[in-house]
């Protein structure tokens, strides 16, 4: 176990270790005496150390002492420690520090020799020595450079006082070398740095080679002043010679500088780009985390590669020749698709600048933002400016370019070119009651059907809505091209499924023929579209060809669509109200309000004549919501002026009660912002409005109804809806259609379905309200069948507002057989 021990001591000992015995034969060299001479310890082992380890040619007296030493000739030299002149096997010099020690083992005499190579601590040691030398010299020999030096020098004892300072001294702290003598520089250094600066002195006093050491020095105004200082203590003069720097401009300096690289380095490793760097070979010398998140790859594995492996094949040659760019000083930017890690791509914008460091290129910046989305966003942009986005086909822009170059072609080769203008009838009425992405799937059920239905070299393109043009290239006969439009009528005709809901639909298509109809694509497409308002005048599922008077018809619809959207700027609609007269108590118990245009030509406007047109341009929306705010309006009006409150009743379109309509809130608003109660309103919708769509307009309703607001069924009996459904509806009054009031006197079949009408009301609790009442025998039958209210022109036309707020006011109500306000 000891032997053990004693062998790992010897092999792990920092120092070379060597045991001769009493002849001087080396008997163990360790790891370390191998290192430190050259000979392999079965070199050494057997051999006298003298001869391994000294120069043969050093043969001073001194020298030969050191070999009788060795040879054990002087015993009073062991267990100190001698500096000697070595040898390496390979013949370079050493300089060695050499202990002997004796060890007795069984009676035997054995030596341990501790051998330490020491030329790097004599080397620090004589230029410690001439340091010192040069130092006093030039203190005790040239006092002018303590002077003139811009440092202080100084000397100090051992015990910390001044004995000495340079002129210096003054500039930099205040102090003139005479009021330094002798006092303790302890004194004047900053309370926090005193034990340091105490214990600097002490290690350099202690013989520890010459080392520098800052403090804050303190100036005669009390300000501190970074100090750097140099010391060497003499022993000879037992002075410390110190020379003291003032640093405090360079520590601000450096400072800065530090913050300066903290601030680079918090922009490098916090940029939400991809930063990195590479050498002139190309080589990763820095990457910040961006790049590592954006590449997949750690900074180890970025560190043993080139930019090339994250560079996709086609961007290859791009990437190199703009790294190769900036080596010769010259930034570049450039779109690149790159790989990662894990295999998937990406796209980058890239700029490779040069670095240059004193003048020199030494290696390339790179900075990489992601711009995978920004790419993606300008593919599907460049897509959607040709193409429609919901169907995939060919939009306006591509169809006019398309159009221009059949039209040359069709020009110089003297073909015929057709242009159908195809609009699906009715679409908004599916889009709304169905929801728009019903209407969606069928645009695109349309679309994969023409498609389906033209040859491959035909175009087929999206205007937008439910708006089509298909071209006919190389026509061969004008009849040719009516029966593709018959064609595809035909195709469009077939049934649809949306999801679950079948559904059939139809189509108009107009035509137009090149050259005999227009010779550029502007006037072909309008003809086409002129030709194919013709045909949706003359019914579903009909095409026409273009005809110069359609223009005729087609200008004044044009000029009536943009009057009436000027209508409601130039507040050209009126309200008109119609009584609603009690049966029973002979009183105005409600009005009807009524929407006119008075036209700036055409006098007063019926509705008949303008709402149609303002359901099929999209404006209703906005009729009715102006004809509910301004009836609640003067309703409210009429109420505050004192007369007897009464109900105002207002029409809602078909249009108002789809899935996406929002006239539940609409009507909230409208009662908030005029204040009339919702008591004092009621709506009246037609029976076939209701029954389009009516699982979703239920749940409209019942909101409305419970808000207060009334609710009867206008026009009833003229629509086909079921008494199951009738019973669910959150409805209040009945009107019961004009087409059977206006015969009930003298036909039965009219006087038994108003009897049985007016019968089945009230046993749900419903009143009835007759309308187009024109005559007293009515009034009589009516009465006598105990219906609850009655309207029309025999009682009275519908009024401006001012006139039947006279009659509300005074009375003046003229009515026959009895009736009075």
């Amino acid at each position: 176990m000891r032997e053990q021990l004693l062998d790992s001591i010897i092999r792990n000992a920092m120092d070379a270790f060597v045991v001769i015995d009493a002849g001087s034969t080396v008997i163990e060299w360790n790891p370390q005496a191998e290192k430190l001479f050259g000979w392999k310890s079965e070199e050494a082992i057997g051999q006298l150390l003298s001869a391994l380890i000294i120069p043969p040619y050093l043969v001073s007296a001194h020298h030969r002492g050191i070999r009788n030493y060795l040879d054990l000739g002087e015993h009073r030299l062991l267990n100190s420690r001698i500096e000697i002149a070595g040898l390496h096997k390979d013949g370079h010099a050493l300089q060695i520090e050499l202990t002997v020690t004796p060890i007795a083992i069984n009676g035997e005499i054995f030596f341990s020799a501790s051998i330490r190579d020491i030329a790097e601590r004599k080397n620090a040691e004589n230029r410690l020595l001439a340091a010192q030398s040069e130092l006093r010299a030039a203190l005790q020999a040239n006092k002018s450079i303590m002077d003139h030096s811009p440092d202080v020098i100084c000397t100090i004892d051992r015990s910390g006082r001044f004995m000495q300072a340079s002129k210096a001294c003054k500039k930099i702290w205040g102090y003139a070398p005479a009021q330094l003598r002798h006092r303790p520089c302890s004194e004047l250094v900053h309370l926090d740095d005193r034990t340091a600066t105490l214990a600097a002195f002490d290690s350099i006093a202690g013989g520890n080679p010459t080392r520098d050491f800052e403090n804050r020095f303190l100036h005669r105004n009390g300000h501190a002043v970074d100090m750097m200082w140099a010391c060497d203590w003499s022993e000879d003069n037992r002075l410390f010679y110190c020379v003291a720097r003032d640093v405090t401009q360079a520590k601000k300096v450096s400072d800065k500088l530090e913050e300066s690289e903290q601030r680079f380095r918090s922009l490098f490793e916090h940029h939400p780009d991809a930063i990195f760097s590479f050498d002139l070979d190309g080589l990763f010398l820095s990457a910040n985390s961006a790049f590592s998140t954006l590449t997949g790859y750690s900074f180890e594995e970025l560190g043993k590669m080139s930019l090339l492996p994250l560079i996709a094949s086609e961007s290859v040659e791009e990437a190199t020749a703009s790294f190769f760019e900036a080596v010769r000083g010259k930034p570049q930017s450039y779109d690149a698709t790159c790989i990662r890690k894990d295999g998937s791509r990406f796209e980058v914008h890239a700029t490779n600048l040069p670095i240059v460091v004193n003048g020199r290129i030494v290696g390339v910046h790179g900075i990489a933002r992601d711009i995978t989305h920004t790419k993606h966003y300008e593919r599907r942009i460049e897509y959607l400016a040709t193409y429609d986005a919901l169907t995939g086909l060919p939009n306006r822009n591509l169809l006019e370019d398309r159009m221009r170059h059949a039209i040359l072609q069709a020009e110089r080769l003297d073909l015929r070119l057709g242009v159908l203008f195809l609009d699906l009838n009715r679409f908004k009425i599916v889009n709304d009651s169905l929801g728009r992405d019903k209407g969606d799937l069928l645009l695109q059920l349309v679309a994969g059907r023409l498609q389906e239905n033209v040859r491959e070299g035909d175009t087929v393109a999206r205007l937008g809505g439910d708006e089509f043009v298909i071209v006919l290239e190389n026509l061969s006969t004008v009849e040719a091209m009516s029966a593709v439009a018959n064609n595809l009528l035909s195709a469009i005709a077939m049934p649809i499924r949306l999801d679950a809901v079948d559904l059939t639909v139809s189509a108009s298509i107009g035509g137009s023929v090149y050259p005999r109809d227009g010779g550029d694509a502007a006037t072909l497409l309008k003809n086409a579209g002129l030709a194919m308002f013709q045909a949706k005048q003359m019914g579903p599922g009909t095409f026409r060809f273009y005809r110069a008077e359609m223009n005729t018809r087609v200008r004044e619809r044009l000029l009536n669509e943009n009057k009436l959207r000027l209508a409601l700027e130039n507040d050209e609609l009126i309200l008109h109200y119609q009584p609603r007269i009690d049966v029973a108590s002979r009183r105005i118990v409600g009005i009807e309000a009524l929407v006119r245009w008075s036209h700036p030509e055409k006098g007063l406007v019926a509705p008949t004549e303008f709402i149609p047109l303002a359901e099929e341009i999209g404006l209703i929306g906005e009729i009715g919501e102006w004809v509910l705010k301004t009836a609640c309006r003067q309703n409210r009006s009429w109420q505050e002026q004192g007369l007897p409150p009464i109900k105002v009743s207002v029409n809602l379109s078909a249009h108002q009660l789809t899935s996406a309509s929002t006239i539940d809130r609409t009507i909230q608003d409208v009662l908030a912002e005029t204040g009339l109660d919702a008591r004092w309103l009621e709506l009246e919708i037609t029976e076939s409005s209701l029954m389009r769509n009516i699982e979703s307009t239920l749940d409209m309703l019942l909101e409305i109804r419970q808000s207060g607001v009334s609710i009867s069924i206008d026009d009833f009996g003229t629509g086909y809806s079921s008494l199951s459904y009738l019973k669910r509806l959150p409805i209040d009054t009945l009107k019961i259609d004009k087409s059977f009031i206006r015969d009930i006197a003298s036909d039965q079949d009219d006087a038994a379905i108003v009897t049985a009408t007016i019968a089945m009301a009230h046993t749900m609790r419903l009143k009835v309200v007759a309308e187009g009442v024109t005559s007293t025998d009515q009034i009589h039958f009516l009465e006598s069948h105990r219906c609850d209210e009655v309207q029309g022109f025999l009682l009275s036309h519908p009024l401006p507002a001012d006139e039947l707020g006279h009659f509300l006011r005074y009375g003046k109500w003229t009515a026959p057989s009895g009736l009075r306000h």
